[in-house]
């Protein structure tokens, strides 16, 4: 308990800190962001917390909802010294870098919830105003133009520049300088004059949930995941998220990353539900894709090599998984996905479906794959009916069966970031370098386009040079290497094509995996 000496003290810093709640001995202190604040870019959510039984945990709620925890640790001197009985008081700060662009422009409550180990609980809440340029993230200078800025004028600590161009359109800027930074930055932001973008959004808005569409009499089954703070009256970068063989949307939906990332960058995310072996929902829902129907591999390999003619896995050694529906259409017994429809038209189908609903941003459409879904992604960007839908793709553990290497169709070709497992026995990658396909050694046999050969064919697509081998791409990450060929027709800050690979077997890692996507999609 703190002494009269020390309650005195703490009386003083309430004058530093603001007002902090406390309820049953457990205190919280949300510092950054404050009341009346204005936020528009990556900034620190921080403030600190104690409790007479410690500090479990630091949720933040954005408008009433869960959003993240926050992680605790920093050095907190300061309020050591008012409370050094409380367990680690000296070390009860709690901080994170938090992108508000994310969020739609707008009014919103952010709510710091500390949580004891007793299960005592204190909240403090701030409201503030969020807004920013048209994308969450802007990772090219060379869209910002300041020679358009027809007036500068200036206040006591700010100045504001009128007509800044950004992204294509202007913008009155405020800077003002802050004292907690010791820096300018935006306090305010216009746009001046705003141009008709052909983005059309409808009037009436689905909210997150589940939702189906209708294919050759078979009602297709999706989940729709809004990210927080959004508003009919901004277009959002889309993700559709196809899952791997006999698993459903909560591979992705439910990750942690997945959602707090999502929601800091500004994307709507679509998880719909492959088809099983008669109808939505059966066991092994599944993607079928180039030579998983009809077992074929699209190099016609003599049984002298693969020891099963043109197969796509050894007959004798792998079990059949043959769906009923793909009777008279498999050739050997390595068949294993569905055929009752066209996987491909459903996908651009249901681009338009939420397009209808939900205001996305048809420029930003994008695809990412777990497993037999990555597998299925690649044939998004080499068949006409899609490759103009999305504008990149991101096959997690998915390669095409052996063979199969066919570059993209579109005009300008597709961006791929490709993530494999260096460990991975059931869809190993192969070397560095490795233009011979792979096999699989999980208990099955099945044979797959090495990961080096399928991304040097699209990385030809993009006219990169690939007469030396792909070298090494700073990705600023320490737990995926990528590599990618240089001299491509992009603009991007990477390579347009990427082959990434973890220190993993058969598992996503999306803790790593799902950052480094967005990241891809936001360079493009």
């Amino acid at each position: 308990m703190p002494t009269p000496i020390q309650s005195g003290l703490f009386l003083g810093l309430l004058t530093i800190f603001s007002t902090a709640v406390r309820s049953e001995m457990v205190i919280v202190n949300l510092e950054e962001p404050n009341t009346a604040g204005f936020y528009t870019g990556i900034s620190n959510l921080r403030g600190w917390a104690v409790a007479e039984s410690g500090i479990a945990s630091i949720e933040i709620d954005v408008d009433g909802t869960y959003a993240f925890d926050v992680p605790m640790g920093g050095a907190r001197g300061d309020v050591a010294k008012v409370y050094p009985d409380f367990p680690d008081s000296d070390t009860s700060g709690f901080s994170m870098a938090y992108n508000y662009k994310g969020l739609a422009p707008g009014e919103y409550v952010f709510t710091a919830r500390a949580i004891s180990e007793d299960g005592g609980v204190a909240t403090q809440s701030a409201t503030v105003k969020v807004d920013r340029f048209i994308s969450s993230y802007i990772g090219d200078s060379s869209e910002v133009d300041t020679s358009t800025v027809s007036k500068v004028s200036f206040g006591d600590s700010s100045f504001t520049l009128r007509g800044l161009t950004v992204e294509g359109r202007q913008w009155d800027v405020v800077m003002d300088f802050d004292t907690a930074t010791q820096s300018f930055e935006i306090a305010d932001i216009a746009e001046v004059g705003a141009p008709d973008t052909g983005t059309v959004c409808p009037s009436a808005s689905w909210s997150s949930g589940d939702y189906t569409l209708e294919q050759n009499g078979i009602a297709r089954q999706f989940r729709v995941r809004l990210p927080t703070g959004y508003s009919s009256d901004q277009a959002y970068p889309l993700i559709l998220l196809f899952h791997g063989w006999g698993g459903d949307g909560s591979e992705f939906l439910d990750n942690v990353t997945v959602q707090s990332q999502s929601d800091e960058r500004g994307y709507v995310l679509v998880a719909p539900l492959g088809l099983g072996r008669e109808e939505p929902g059966n066991r092994l829902s599944s993607w079928s894709f180039q030579g998983s129907t009809t077992g074929l591999d699209g190099d016609g390999l003599n049984s002298a090599v693969s020891g099963d003619t043109n197969a796509i896995c050894d007959d004798d050694r792998t079990p059949d998984y043959t769906y009923p529906s793909c009777g008279g259409i498999a050739e050997n017994g390595c068949s294993w996905t569905q055929c009752s429809v066209d996987d491909v038209a459903f996908a651009a189908a249901l681009v338009q479906e939420v397009s209808s609903n939900v205001c996305t941003d048809s420029d930003r459409v994008y695809a990412v794959g777990g497993s037999n879904g990555g597998m299925f992604v690649w044939d998004l960007g080499r068949d006409e009916r899609s490759a103009e839908v999305f504008r990149a793709i991101a096959p997690i553990l998915g390669l095409p069966h052996r063979g199969y290497l066919d570059p993209p169709v579109s005009e300008g070709s597709m961006p791929v970031i490709s993530i494999t497992g260096s460990r991975d026995r059931t869809v190993p990658p192969g070397e560095w370098g490795q233009d011979t396909f792979t096999t699989t050694s999980d208990g099955d046999v099945y044979y797959y386009s090495s990961a080096s050969a399928i991304t040097k064919v699209w990385a030809e697509a993009h006219s990169c040079d690939t007469t030396v081998p792909a070298e090494p791409v700073d990705i600023g990450s320490s737990s995926m290497e990528c590599r990618g060929w240089s001299y491509c027709q992009s603009d991007s800050q990477w390579p347009p094509v990427l082959d990434c690979r973890g220190d993993m077997g058969h598992m996503y890692n999306l803790n790593s995996s799902w950052p480094l996507i967005l990241d891809f999609f936001e360079q493009l």
